[in-house]
């Protein structure tokens, strides 16, 4: 195990891209690299690194989702009080529309031809969301109708049968939406705090996995599940207690006790290794960790002053997305194989710094 500093850390990454405030929402596939930050800037590059396009919504960009389905509008995102509806080749924006108070999932229902938007209402004297909404659109931008509820969904989440919302106080539970039907159901009597496609996090500690219209529900932990996220057929979970589960047929494989509560989770790989990601996101900064899927061990750890805000990875690439902007492209071969020269012979020298910055700006 080594403790690397954040600044060696950034100093291997393949490349660094940046916007012009914090980073809330990244998604990256085989092809293509989006980022959004708090200002409402949106930025698409291709796997290489090379810039396509720019855009700006106006407003804070929570998350992003593609279909194959359109050609016009193809690229879908919540920002501030707005859904928006974008041409993922060229940026454009192709329509938008206002929700009741502030949006903050969607996704696509490939279907019934949908997009599928929710949105809440905070009560500043009560501190708490008193009220929540379920919006379906048209590819174009046509509103279908909207569902109005007492709770808020904590995660939203499609697959080639359903659309499932989960909810909070004072229902919790699942509501299944199927073309323009809602229907509620019932769970684990304790709200929904997190989730991961079909996979339900509840504050009990329970996780629930909706599946061809069954629940399985299985106690994790005394504590509420903070994270959730899958590596192949494994299922990683993080709580509030501060550990990381990695879960395999239903029995817990290893656990890795942290510092603080672990808010990110992503699997990666190496050629040779299942690595699992996994940081703390505070206003004062996020510790970070690398560990080997396969026992649990540390590989490495840093700790960040900056705040690691959002994550995102495909196959061997980690995406950082920090409260600076900045964007750290993690390649995990070209990482591991510099953190094993630091191991074996100290400190990468001036010389070889300056090759990799300059190999860096090539990709800028």
């Amino acid at each position: 195990m080594a403790k690397i500093e954040f600044e060696d850390l950034s100093e291997w990454a393949w490349a660094i891209r940046e916007l012009p405030s914090s980073i809330e929402a990244l998604y990256t596939d085989q092809n293509l690299i989006l980022a959004g930050d708090k200002e409402g800037n949106i930025a698409c590059w291709s796997s290489d690194g090379e810039l396509i396009w720019k855009q700006s919504v106006g407003s804070r960009v929570e998350n992003f989702v593609l279909t194959k389905s359109s050609e016009n509008a193809n690229l879908f995102l919540v920002s501030g009080l707005e859904i928006c509806g974008l041409n993922s080749l060229t940026g454009d924006i192709v329509w938008k529309a206002e929700l009741e108070g502030i949006s903050d999932w969607v996704t696509v229902d490939e279907k019934y031809q949908q997009v599928i938007v929710t949105s809440s209402v905070f009560d500043i004297e009560y501190h708490d969301f008193i009220e929540g909404s379920c919006w379906r659109f048209s590819f174009d931008g046509e509103l279908l109708d909207s569902y109005k509820m007492d709770e808020k969904a904590w995660h939203l989440y499609s697959d080639e049968e359903n659309v499932i919302l989960g909810l909070g106080r004072p229902r919790n539970g699942i509501l299944r939406v199927k073309k323009d039907k809602y229907e509620h159901l019932e769970l684990e009597d304790s709200p929904i705090c997190c989730g991961y496609k079909n996979i339900l996090g509840h504050s009990n500690g329970v996780i629930s996995i909706f599946s061809k219209g069954k629940v399985k529900s299985q106690k994790i932990s005394d504590s509420a599940i903070s994270a959730i996220n899958v590596q192949d057929n494994s299922i990683l979970i993080s709580d509030q207690s501060k550990k990381l589960f990695y879960r395999d047929k239903g029995d817990t494989l290893w656990e890795y006790q942290a510092p603080d509560i672990l808010s990110l989770l992503n699997g990666v790989k190496s050629t040779e290794l299942n690595l699992t990601f996994t940081s703390t996101r505070t206003d004062n900064g996020s510790k970070l960790f690398l560990l080997n899927s396969e026992n649990g061990n540390l590989i490495f750890n840093s700790d960040s002053e900056n705040s690691i805000r959002t994550t995102s990875s495909n196959e061997n690439m980690l995406l950082l997305g920090m409260d600076t902007g900045k964007i750290l492209i993690l390649e995990m071969d070209l990482l591991l194989r510099r953190l094993n020269q630091k191991n074996d012979g100290g400190e990468i020298d001036e010389g070889r710094k300056k090759m990799l910055e300059k190999l860096r700006k090539l990709r800028k």
